[in-house]
């Protein structure tokens, strides 16, 4: 008889545990979010970069990240394919810095990207309910004449928000877009790009 309630709160649990499925739009407002670059409006005469290769190196393609909170988990999973994203935000931080972005894929430089990683998480407490995420972008700057490597790194965004009031899975929504964005704000701001575009393509400060 003293069983009984035990397998019930199994049950109950068992039933509670839940995976749920979240769409994430992945569509940034780059243009409001984005700042000029302190590094890449130094490379004169302007260049015209242009979209390149994409890969995908999650172990899933179907799933953006995934995290648990209580007993539950969480798949996001992407509206659009992530490399649009990608690209959309290099076209608006490009631009916003001094230079060209072609759409016909040509030009100076291609931009090769890969998307390496992102990961999301989500605390909710009785007051305050947070959000963290990070996404990695391994970006490779190719001459599109000779062919040959210019520039690679892998850049990463981040962002961590706090509210006090009722989680809601839109906080994580914002800040996967603000991740994506930090992370395309860095590639304008990074002295070393500019420094190897300076050297390939003979511009000066």
């Amino acid at each position: 008889m003293k069983r009984k309630p035990l397998l019930a709160v199994i049950a109950l649990v068992l039933v509670s545990a839940c995976t749920h499925r979240v769409a994430i739009a992945l569509r940034p407002d780059f243009n409001a979010k984005l700042q000029r670059g302190h590094e890449l409006p130094k490379m004169t005469p302007p260049l015209k970069f242009f979209r390149g290769n994409y890969t995908d190196k999650r172990q899933d393609p179907t799933l953006l990240a995934t995290f648990k909170q209580g007993v539950n988990t969480y798949n996001l999973q992407e509206q659009r394919p992530m490399g649009d994203a990608i690209f959309e935000g290099l076209a608006a931080a490009i631009t916003a810095s001094g230079h060209q972005w072609n759409e016909a894929k040509d030009g100076d430089v291609r931009v090769d990207a890969t998307f390496v990683n992102l990961q999301a998480a989500r605390n909710a407490g009785f007051v305050m309910v947070g959000a963290t995420t990070a996404i990695q972008v391994k970006l490779d700057f190719v001459d599109a004449k000779t062919g040959n490597l210019i520039f690679s790194n892998i850049y990463s965004g981040t962002d961590k928000r706090e509210k006090a009031m009722l989680g809601l899975m839109g906080m994580v929504k914002d800040s996967v877009d603000a991740s994506i964005v930090n992370c395309i704000q860095s590639v304008v701001d990074d002295a070393e790009l500019t420094k190897s575009l300076l050297k390939a393509k003979g511009g000066f400060n």
